[in-house]
């Protein structure tokens, strides 16, 4: 993928995930936000920039937070994207890895608290 392009994507996911984590931060109610124009700006990157494994170790981590019971899908944790006190809770493991290889990748920063 040409850089241009790539970071292009970079800078219209910051504005995804800066609404995606003001609802996680204050969510409404019950109401999940997902972002299927995130998924799509990730795996476009992904895509054409290099495997997901060798984006793992930036400042950007994986983590889990355990669950009482069994969550959506019967996972026993929440996956998330971490960085310093950004938590960005996503649907699967997988989706986690991708999630971070992407933000370490466009060299994200941490979101800061309002």
């Amino acid at each position: 993928m040409e850089e241009l392009a790539a970071q292009t994507f970079c800078q219209r996911a910051a504005l995804e995930l800066a609404a995606l984590i003001t609802h996680q931060r204050k969510p409404r109610g019950r109401q999940r936000r997902d972002s299927a124009l995130l998924r799509r700006f990730v795996s476009e990157v992904l895509a054409g920039g290099p495997r997901t494994d060798l984006l793992q170790g930036g400042p950007w981590r994986v983590g889990t937070r355990p669950l009482k019971k069994p969550g959506r899908g019967g996972l026993t944790f929440i996956p998330f994207a971490q960085r310093g006190q950004t938590i960005i809770m996503v649907n699967t493991a997988e989706e986690a890895e991708e999630l971070v290889a992407f933000l370490n990748y466009c060299g994200t920063e941490e979101f800061t608290t309002r």
